[in-house]
């Protein structure tokens, strides 16, 4: 008998340990959105329970699902590329929805060097960085006219105002050579001539100055370097920008002129103090009553025969 209770009492405890288990191990689940700073979904955001391996990403539209073991103590992390990494508690919520900060450190962290990136605290040489949202606000279209007073140590000279020759010629702190100054520009590692690229699909721009920073392209970056890169395409919604520009020419003065009144006036006594030396100029004399006629017609008739019209007004 004392058998079968503890066998009894075993069992017992043994199902409570079970159900206590089952219940510890029993995980919600937390939904919710992921946005931008825009408010746009973000697509393919890493999301992860603190301290636990694993974890999901969004979908197309910025939504995602995951299981937490406990959501009351429990944290989940958003990470993606080019936003702030984000650390949200739970609090027992069952829908967390996250918006995602631009990080705008991201210029400054890395620098173009050569035919790589390096961080910017490790370079020795002489660079500087400017981003392509700088350039645009200059309001211009010519990448080197954007480039002048946004860089130290880089002067821009123009020299013609012809159509097709608005690019200034640029000098990276002096002339270095009489045989030519121009700098070596390379676009996404390639040599191309700078005008051929639109000022809109620049990322960023950086100028090597120094020797030591021109070493890797050897004589050809004797006068510097400029390397153009270009924007790339990125994960997510489309982004489409628009652009106008409107040019206006107008004369800034012109002569003043005379209407047809005062004109029959003045060539009246033009002929009147002329006429001692050619009698034949009163052939072209205008009567006083047909003159006021072009300022004052008497009907429909009159005003379209005698007309006093200021076509540039």
């Amino acid at each position: 008998m004392k058998n079968e209770h503890r066998l009894l009492h075993s069992i017992a405890l043994l199902l409570i340990f079970i159900m206590t288990s089952a219940l510890a191990a029993r995980a919600d689940t937390v939904k919710g959105t992921v946005i931008d700073d825009t408010g746009e979904p973000l697509i393919g955001v890493t999301v992860m329970v603190v301290g636990m391996p694993g974890g999901t990403v969004t979908d197309l539209d910025g939504n995602y699902k995951i299981d937490v073991p406990n959501i009351k103590r429990n944290e989940l992390k958003f990470t993606y590329v080019g936003m702030e990494t984000l650390t949200v508690k739970v609090n027992s919520r069952t829908t967390v929805n996250v918006e995602m900060k631009t990080a705008d450190s991201a210029l400054d962290e890395l620098v173009v060097v050569g035919y790589g990136q390096q961080k910017k605290a490790s370079v020795v040489g002489a660079i500087t960085q400017t981003s392509g949202k700088v350039l645009e606000r200059t309001g211009v279209t010519s990448v080197g006219a954007a480039l002048t007073g946004n860089l130290p140590g880089v002067i821009t000279m123009a020299s013609s105002g012809m159509p097709g020759e608005e690019d200034p010629q640029i000098i990276i702190r002096s002339a270095s050579t009489w045989n030519g100054s121009d700098p070596l520009v390379l676009v996404d590692g390639i040599e191309r001539d700078m005008s051929s690229v639109d000022i809109s699909s620049i990322e960023s721009i950086s100028v090597l100055k120094d020797a030591s920073a021109t070493a890797v392209y050897g004589v050809k970056g004797a006068n510097g370097v400029i390397l153009i890169t270009t924007k790339r395409g990125k994960e997510g919604n489309a982004v489409v920008s628009v652009k106008a520009n409107m040019t206006a020419k107008v004369a800034s003065k012109l002569p003043d002129k005379f209407d047809a009144y005062d004109t029959f006036y003045i060539m009246n006594n033009s002929i009147e103090r002329e006429a001692a030396l050619n009698a034949q100029g009163w052939g072209n004399y205008t009567p006083v009553a047909i003159i006021d006629k072009y300022r004052h017609p008497a009907n429909i008739e009159e005003w379209d025969r005698y007309p006093n019209t200021d076509w540039e007004d």
